[in-house]
């Protein structure tokens, strides 16, 4: 379905993708790309989902370093790499000798010997392990530094702190009969459940976060470090192929959700200018801060948008958390003399924008039960909904209490990683996510977003990191994917997750900024038409839809006399899908966010969404 896209077309950018490389030893197989090495596998289990070593700045953003002097050798046997590293920034310069070295019999070795070439500032620099986030719940053993051996798990449950420290090696069994020890040397390290930022994995990191940072590396100084995996197959049951296409089946479920978007008042001349291009939503989410000088004025602008395009507003505020009473009479104040009636407020207190401890409140500040309970007294007749601006990290660290209506919060899926796999392999995470919601706030609505590629902002820096190249920059805020047809994938991809979770509301786009569903130059992003698409079947009938293959996404659902299916490719390649007998493709999204007529109806091509028609009623 579709012909061949631009590289621009596709990504936003003309960034080149970089380069992967398949490396095989025997059973053992690694995928080499910028250095670093992912999914790495042996006889087709993945065990490691990847390895990299890198440098973090002061403010956590990740040094891009500059390889050269690559070599790689392979043979049946074995396989060798070998580069030369830099990372160097305003802050300093760090190069680095990289030693990859992979043979038949299951032992991976990576050495890296770090020279300061000047004074170099950096929150962390050296290896981070990354285990797939499909271990949680599975056998762990830790060996720690003084030889101590610790049986434990990997989280279950999304686990808001750190669950290991002090590690020297980690073994696992990802199927089996097959074991699986990462060995690290050249300080202590200690894992995190990314997770909690909908990273697929389990981050074991050097470097303890209790230590101070940012720490100096000094001039002339040398950091060496090794990690070793060692992998042993007792037995190996064999491993299901992966289906060459993709086979849709439907069934009757459950309901969608209703669509929002999110709004800062600084877009909202362009958002009421590029009303007409949006297409429908449910409710507007107009952020409203009296720190930033947001008054009636502004929500009577956001109102009149919402009304625009046939949504409700609601009013997502932002409180000090000091005086609840005054502050939500504030509120409400503003509210009454805009002649608004919102259909919700959604509270945060101001400390959400940075991360913090888990279980904590800063001194003179209340809890959000508390701004909770001071709207409601003064006269919100509106449903109240408690959450966080920031991530689902900070949710759950810090859950809220009390006797909201409904919860919130977003995600971001640049965080640690900016790749294109990284980033679609975070979809794989929201299951987990919700269900962590569902536990810490039993019975309440999640209202799920903004959910995005890019960082609204940054909870643990003083900024989003900056991207004028509009390239795939970790931490970013203006990822260029979001407005290509990657975004429009990537969106199919939450969705389709939050549908399943039966979420109540699910934000994906702004109307007009780096999130929006229009660009600057009032053009749609195909964005636009996956959300349009959403929008006009919120509250209808969802069906239940099997996919057979891991690299597409799909969502099936009531629309009029129809059943409409929902369809993305989330991979680099081609897949064919097979749909029951009596669906009929309607087309292509393309660049302009149209629905295009395709003359290869079987096959979806890469990053690319399709609509799917059955007048029939739903198929098995």
């Amino acid at each position: 379905m579709s012909g061949e896209a631009s590289r621009l077309d596709l990504f936003g950018t003309d960034e080149q993708v970089a380069e992967r490389q398949t490396l095989t030893a025997g059973p053992l197989s690694v995928i080499l790309e910028g250095g670093n090495l992912h999914t790495i596998s042996f006889a087709g289990v993945e065990v490691v989902r990847a390895i990299n070593y890198l440098a973090r700045d002061v403010s956590w953003g990740t040094y891009k370093a500059g390889l050269t002097n690559l070599t790689i050798s392979e043979d049946k046997a074995a396989f060798e790499v070998a580069y030369d590293g830099l990372c160097a920034g305003a802050q300093g310069r760090f190069s680095y000798r990289m030693k990859i070295m992979g043979d038949a019999s299951g032992v991976l070795t990576l050495e890296a010997e770090g020279v300061a070439l000047a004074d170099f500032p950096t929150n962390r620099t050296g290896f981070v392990v990354l285990h797939p986030s499909e271990a949680a719940g599975g056998r762990l053993t830790i060996r720690h530094s003084d030889g101590r051996i610790e049986e434990t798990v990997f989280p279950e449950a999304i686990s808001p702190d750190q669950p290991a420290f002090d590690i020297s090696a980690l073994t696992h069994e990802p199927a089996p009969g097959l074991i699986c020890t990462v060995a690290m040397e050249g300080d202590a390290f200690e894992m995190e459940d990314q997770r909690n930022w909908t990273d697929a994995s389990f981050k074991t990191y050097v470097r303890p976060l209790s230590k101070p940072r940012p720490y100096v590396i000094a001039k002339g100084a040398k950091d060496i470090q090794r990690v070793t995996v060692s992998i042993e197959a007792k037995t190996l049951a064999s491993r299901p192929a992966i289906a060459e296409k993709a086979t849709l089946t439907l069934g009757p479920i459950g309901r969608m959700p209703s669509m929002a978007l999110f709004l800062d008042s600084d877009n909202l001349a362009s958002a009421r200018a590029g009303a007409t291009l949006l297409g429908p939503a449910q409710d507007v989410i107009v952020r409203f801060d009296s720190a930033r000088g947001h008054d009636a004025h502004v929500l009577r602008k956001a109102a009149g948008l919402a009304a625009s395009i046939g949504a409700r507003l609601a009013i997502e505020a932002i409180l000090d958390a000091a005086n609840p009473a005054t502050e939500a009479k504030a509120v409400v104040d503003a509210i009454r003399s805009s002649e608004v009636e919102p259909s919700a407020v959604l509270v945060s207190p101001r400390r959400e924008f940075k991360t913090r401890a888990s279980s904590s409140v800063p001194p003179g500040e209340r809890p959000i039960s508390d701004l909770v309970d001071a709207l409601r007294a003064s006269g919100i007749r509106a449903a109240i909904g408690a959450g966080t601006p920031s991530l689902f990290t900070e949710f759950n660290r810090n859950p809220p209490t009390g006797d909201a209506d409904f919860v919130f919060f977003g995600n971001a899926a640049i965080v640690h990683a900016a790749d294109d796999l990284s980033v679609m392999e975070t979809l794989s995470v929201y299951p987990p996510v919700i269900a962590a919601t569902r536990r810490l706030c039993p019975g309440k609505p999640i209202w799920l977003g903004p959910c995005t590629i890019g960082m609204r902002h940054n909870p643990y820096g003083q900024a989003v990191a900056a991207n004028p190249a509009l390239a795939r920059v970790s931490g970013a805020g203006n990822d260029p994917r979001h407005g290509a047809l990657f975004g429009a994938a990537f969106a199919v991809g939450v969705a389709a997750q939050a549908a399943s979770a039966e979420v109540d509301r699910l934000i994906l786009a702004s109307p007009t900024g780096v999130f929006g569903l229009v660009d600057d130059l009032d053009r749609k992003r195909p964005v636009q038409a996956v959300h349009a698409e959403l929008s006009a079947a919120a509250g209808a009938r969802r069906y239940e839809v099997v996919v057979d293959h891991p690299g597409i996404a799909a969502i099936a659902y009531g629309l009029g006399q129809d059943i409409r299916v929902l369809v993305a490719n989330l991979t680099p390649d081609a897949v064919e899908i097979s749909v029951p007998r009596g669906v009929q493709l309607l087309g292509v999204i393309d660049k302009n966010a149209q629905l295009a007529k395709s003359r290869r109806n079987q096959l979806l091509a890469p990053y690319r969404c399709a609509v799917f028609r059955s007048q029939s009623g739903p198929h098995r």
